[in-house]
């Protein structure tokens, strides 16, 4: 069997959340995006880990793109010690939504949880409503939005384009920003 499920496209992906001053990471293998209207992706998260508390309550989390040949970020958010901060020492950027992103990363999508999914398995599922993605190829120039008309609906914003991310210092702690980016998708309660 295992032959064949490592045809199946996977990669090295972080996934982060934050929530007031706590914020966390795990490497994951698994993303995958599963609906085009809205855009979703969802991931493979193992059990247990300290991130499940921290999406729950922000109600959010990032995808984060690495660099394959990247080892030294990969391995900070695989190599784990309960209670240790994996972003002390590197810089950080915060998503629209607060979560944190390594500097280091090629690229992000910021998602508003949409379904929790308890395995059976080894594993747990998140999927999330993409409100905002960017690249980070150059780290000196702003995140670029990846965001267009066709696949997000935007709420009515001022004429100047979305604001970059905010870089942060590691162990600074950010406010919580607002949940309304302006590329983010109108939202409507039923």
């Amino acid at each position: 069997m295992a032959p064949v499920l490592d045809r199946i496209p996977n990669g090295a992906f972080i996934l982060t959340s934050g929530h007031a001053d706590l914020r966390a990471g795990v490497s994951v293998k698994w993303v995958q995006q599963c609906a085009t209207t809205p855009p979703m992706v969802m991931v493979a998260v193992p059990k247990g880990h300290v991130l499940s508390p921290l999406i729950r309550d922000s109600r959010s989390f990032a995808v984060c793109q690495l660099d394959p040949a990247d080892r030294s970020t990969a391995r900070a958010f695989e190599l784990q010690t309960p209670g240790i901060d994996p972003f002390i020492g590197a810089t950080v950027d915060r998503t629209p939504s607060g979560c944190p992103v390594p500097a280091r990363a090629l690229g992000y999508i910021d998602c508003e949880l949409a379904r929790h999914v308890d395995l059976d398995g080894d594993c747990e599922i998140y999927v999330g409503t993409v409100h905002h993605a960017s690249t980070l190829l150059d780290p000196r120039e702003p995140g670029r939005c990846l965001c267009d008309g066709s696949t997000v609906q935007r709420q009515p914003a001022p004429a100047k384009a979305a604001a970059p991310i905010r870089r942060t210092p590691a162990p600074v702690a950010a406010k919580a920003p607002s949940r309304t980016p302006a590329c983010a998708p109108a939202r409507t309660r039923k």
